[in-house]
């Protein structure tokens, strides 16, 4: 029947990680570096040293110890090769899931429509459920190595009502993450290769056809295309095509960039925000998002925030353009895309796992391609799709955490209740410490925006 899988072969325990050190598909280059492309059908290549399970826990990381098994060659179907895992798209979502499945012994063929590096365009900001992910993957010293570590964050109110706030940050260019990502895919034994994909089709096995009409064949495909949906559409899986949510950014150059990260809630820009955050080596990401976009200029909204918002008119004043205003869509709320049919499964963005209110989905982008690898990796050892079937319960299961965040959204539309809010957490140590919990993302964003946490908030 269309998506059972077989002639699988099962490796290490699921949600484990086993970082295995290869003959690498790319050049151990640095960071921006492009990561050599694989010509389908090439296994992967074998052998070399193996580390042991990443543990769980900021700081860990996975340590060699001794040398990892053979990894199996993709099989061979009606001529055809046959992967046991093709992920379309190398951003976190995909890179992380096509890094598990490659440390698990899976042959995993990692797709993207450019080659390394290249633009994405983001806020670029990593809050503690990504740092945490990098961590539980082994990645976390290899990216902070990379990054700029923050710990305070200013917000402003649409009457310039300010609230410093503690936590842990770091930022990092998505060009130099996303290659970062992909390379450790490629490392733990994954194929690159830098290809346009024109259709998926379900099946077994699954097919993906590239530009120019070659077809890939996987017993799984994950598609982590971002924004873009239209892979998606022909399978009958979007239920709404259109983005919730657009921004745009450009980077500057400074002499004396911020020592925190700065988001403001400007009157020009609700329902969205504009933020101001230093990254490595004095550059600046300076951008603003809206939710609901349909109708708005984002380069109108960019001028007016850098025009009326002080720290971000410093900035542009007296700081070097790095680049120019780019923009990107975004989708938000866990909603208009189904998670699965048969043996393809969505993740990251293109499953709108982008938080409302926030607008923050490196994280949660890897969270579901850890989800999607460790489904396909049970159903691939089990020679079954029914893993597969437990896919989109388990990203359901994530939908109550998103409904305090679509709540708070909708507070941000009237500019009064953001400046009774940022009055109230400046003087309440209660809403400071809720403030500071969902930036975390240990608290619900109704611990602050709702009526009882602002009643509560007079008498503490």
């Amino acid at each position: 029947m269309p998506g059972t899988i077989r002639h699988a072969r099962h490796d290490p325990m699921p949600g484990t990680i086993r970082h295995a050190r290869h003959d690498p598909p790319c050049p151990a280059r640095s960071v921006g570096a492009g990561l050599r492309p694989a010509r389908a059908g090439r296994s992967p290549a074998p052998t070399g040293r193996a580390h042991s399970p990443a543990p769980h826990g900021p700081g860990t990381q996975s340590r060699p110890t001794g040398r990892a098994r053979p990894r199996p060659p993709p099989a061979r179907h009606n001529s055809l090769v046959t992967w046991d895992a093709v992920i379309v798209g190398a951003g976190p979502a995909g890179s992380i899931a096509a890094l598990r499945l490659a440390a698990a012994g899976r042959a995993v063929l990692l797709l993207d429509r450019r080659p390394f590096p290249r633009e994405k365009v983001c806020g670029d900001a990593l809050i503690p459920d990504a740092i945490a992910c990098l961590s539980r993957n082994g990645l976390l010293e290899r990216v902070r190595r990379q990054a700029r570590a923050l710990d305070g964050l200013t917000a402003r109110s649409p009457a310039g009502v300010s609230v410093d706030l503690s936590g842990t940050f770091l930022t990092l260019e998505r060009e130099r993450l996303d290659a970062l990502l992909a390379r450790a895919a490629a490392e733990a034994g994954a194929r690159f290769r830098a290809a346009r994909v024109t259709g998926v089709e379900d099946g077994a096995p699954a097919r993906v056809r590239l530009q120019g009409g070659e077809e890939l064949r996987a017993r799984v495909v994950v598609v982590a295309t971002g924004a873009d949906v239209s892979l998606l559409e022909p399978l009958g899986l979007v239920r709404r095509r259109a983005a919730s949510a657009a921004a745009v950014r450009r980077y500057y150059v400074s002499d004396a960039p911020p020592d925190r990260l700065l988001i403001s809630y400007d009157r020009a820009v609700l329902p969205g925000y504009g933020w101001i955050f230093p990254l490595p080596g004095g550059r600046v990401n300076v951008g603003v998002g809206v939710f609901s976009p349909g109708g708005v200029s984002l380069r109108e909204l960019f001028d007016a925030f850098v025009r009326r918002v002080p720290a971000a008119r410093d900035i542009a004043s007296a700081a070097r353009e790095a680049g120019p205003l780019r923009g990107a869509a975004l989708r938000c709320g866990l909603s208009g895309v189904d998670a699965r049919r048969g043996a393809v499964l969505a993740a990251g963005e293109t499953l709108g796992a982008t938080f409302p209110f926030t607008g923050e989905g490196i994280g949660k982008a890897m969270a579901t391609g850890e989800i999607a690898a460790d489904c396909a990796e049970r159903a691939l050892a089990a020679a079954s799709d029914a893993p597969l079937a437990e896919y989109a319960a388990r990203v359901a299961a994530l939908a109550p955490r998103y409904r305090g965040y679509a709540i708070a959204e909708r507070w941000l539309r009237t500019p009064f209740v953001c400046d009774l809010l940022a009055r109230r957490v400046r003087a309440s140590r209660r809403l400071r410490a809720a403030a500071e919990g969902i930036l975390a993302e240990t608290a619900d964003p109704r611990a602050l925006f709702s009526p009882r946490a602002l009643v509560a908030s007079l008498w503490s």
